[in-house]
């Protein structure tokens, strides 16, 4: 069995993930709500050392990049008609569309277009970027999501209403 070599680390980011759960539970207390959300840790895992990298998306990006030092692997599942509410990640994150389809909304999109997320569709959250994700349809969607981030990197990041959508 291999020996965990910081396990602060690791303590550090399972309690991020809890604390992700916890804003994302119908009721919970958080800049701008979430409702019908339910997040389970599958894995955890820390590096040896960070190791830098640089993502290039069409919103820029972490730019220079990001020293990537943990990375967590989460299973979101969303009620017909519930929402993440608008946030950002604290580094990058890929994500995995399992089941149901996925609407995201860009705060930069003032014509608050949706672009949805098949089943067995991929897609990479550069991070840094606001957002919101809805369940529009009428089945559960499940998600994915593998998270790269820095040392101490928030999962979710709140995000005030960038007032570009009615809902």
């Amino acid at each position: 069995m291999k020996k965990v070599r910081n396990p602060g680390r690791f303590a550090s980011l399972f309690c991020s993930v809890a604390a992700c759960g916890a804003a994302l539970v119908p009721g919970a207390a958080s800049a701008t709500r979430s409702e019908g959300v339910s997040a389970e840790p599958v894995a955890f895992g820390s590096l040896p050392e960070p190791v830098r990298a640089k993502l290039k998306g069409s919103e820029g990006g972490f730019g220079e990049g990001t020293n990537v030092a943990q990375v967590a692997m989460i299973k979101f599942t969303i009620a017909p008609g519930g929402f993440f509410g608008w946030h950002t990640h604290g580094g990058p994150v890929w994500v995995v569309v399992a089941a149901g389809e996925l609407t995201l909304y860009d705060s930069d999109d003032t014509t608050c277009t949706g672009h949805v997320q098949k089943p067995g569709s991929a897609f990479l959250d550069a991070g840094h970027h606001v957002h919101n994700a809805r369940n529009e349809g009428v089945d559960p969607v499940v998600v994915y999501g593998t998270f790269m981030l820095p040392a101490g990197g928030a999962i979710r990041i709140d995000a005030g209403d960038p007032g570009v959508c009615t809902f």
